[in-house]
């Protein structure tokens, strides 16, 4: 018989696998960012209407929204490592039909891509809960702040190779956005043959248990009903959905403003940076101050940067770039602190089914976010927009200051 691995050798494999979860991550994000940066101006350009310029990236929501919802259910029967060696290649093969879609001059090709490539990136959502599952319980917002991290490297590389990559493809793709999607389809290749090769055993094998409560159990339904449940999604919603409109409008906002592809990139950086770069310190305040005040910080960080975001000048790339950052830095906070709090506060025999359930309703939040962005961009402008965005923080904030319940728990 196999001797029994020790607890340092399962540390040390643990920790292995957090990396390997990292790792892909890095390079799924590259493919995703490059695609968003390039999404909105090439179905404007498609298209020849600012309205249907955010459709492709609702279309990729829907896609992730679906996603999600399927590959949590799957992880549940077949494992963590199934669905992050399955969701790359799906979405490599939707990049390549949007390439497709862009070279051809095809606007339904780029939105059938990109739902399809939402649908792959859905398993790439999960990767924090896989990390947040090989960590002991006081430390699970910082293995999920790592992996969150890992979309720093990504997002900033994706977006800034965008306008180097497109000038380098322009003349034999015939388009300047086509280099995005050609760099998005490898890159995911790539994180798959990651994810294959270094993904092993199935993290859900070597998962902690400890802190897990027997009577913790029970159906799908009943979980959903749970009130610290229901306060973690109805976080995430509201955090993804102020993010995306305002996101998804920028780079037109940028365009707008006579800037090129390279300052699109430049802000969109900016942006991911704040989103990203502090997810590890994210995490562990998470860990050390508790998850409901780490939210109150994250809302009231995203009220102002739309407020600074809203009143920029539309050749004003500084204050719009100061704006986005604080706007990344806000949804980290909230979206580590909600992350943990569902992973905290599902049952375990039916997290990983809720988990997917969860981040299928924050992607479909995206996708009416996205096509909303476009219509209020086009119908009221940006500093209106970030408006409209900023109302379910800011009543979700005066309720807290009104409510004595509500005060207490996001202060303490």
């Amino acid at each position: 018989m196999p001797r029994r691995a020790t607890r340092s050798e399962l540390a040390a494999v643990r920790r292995r696998l957090v990396y390997v979860l990292f790792s892909g991550s890095v390079l799924a994000w590259l493919a995703f960012v490059a695609t968003l940066t390039v999404a909105t101006l090439a179905a404007r350009s498609l298209s020849g209407s600012t309205m249907m310029a955010g459709i492709p990236l609702a279309a990729g929501a829907l896609g992730q929204a679906l996603g999600t919802n399927v590959f949590g259910r799957l992880s549940t029967r077949y494992g963590r490592r199934f669905i992050m060696v399955t969701g790359p290649p799906v979405s490599a093969c939707g990049a390549a039909v949007e390439l497709l879609g862009v070279t051809a001059g095809r606007y339904w090709l780029l939105v059938g891509g990109a739902i399809l490539m939402g649908g792959g990136v859905g398993a790439i959502h999960l990767a924090r809960y896989a990390a947040a599952e090989l960590a002991e319980e006081s430390e699970r917002g910082k293995a999920m702040g790592v992996v969150v991290w890992s979309a720093t490297i990504g997002s900033v590389v994706g977006a800034n190779l965008v306008d180097w990559v497109g000038r380098l493809t322009e003349e034999r793709l015939g388009t300047p956005y086509g280099g995005a999607f050609l760099l998005a389809t490898v890159a995911f290749v790539l994180a798959w043959m990651v994810f294959w090769v270094g993904l092993r055993p199935d993290p859900s094998r070597v998962a902690v248990t400890s802190g897990v409560r027997p009577e913790q159990s029970g159906t799908v339904g009943a979980a959903l009903r749970l009130p610290a449940v229901q306060i973690s999604v109805l976080a995430l919603l509201s955090a993804q959905g102020a993010m995306v409109l305002v996101m998804t409008a920028t780079p037109l906002r940028v365009e707008d403003g006579g800037y090129g592809l390279d300052a699109v990139g430049m802000v969109l950086s900016v942006h991911a940076v704040g989103m990203f770069a502090f997810a590890p310190l994210v995490g562990k305040l998470a860990d050390r101050l508790g998850r409901l005040p780490l939210l109150g910080m994250g809302m009231s960080l995203t009220v102002v940067s739309l407020l600074l975001s809203g009143t920029a000048p539309s050749d004003g790339l500084f204050a719009l770039a100061t704006g986005l950052f604080v706007l990344g830095l806000g949804w980290s906070c909230s979206f580590i602190a909600a992350s943990s709090m569902l992973f905290a506060s599902a049952p375990p025999d039916v997290r990983q089914v809720v988990e997917g359930w969860a981040d299928s309703a924050v992607w479909t939040m995206v996708m009416v976010g996205s096509v909303g962005s476009g219509v209020l961009m086009g119908a009221v402008g940006f500093g209106w927009l970030s408006l409209v965005a900023a109302l379910p923080m800011l009543l979700i904030l005066v309720l807290a200051l009104a409510v004595p319940r509500l005060r207490t728990a996001l202060t303490t």
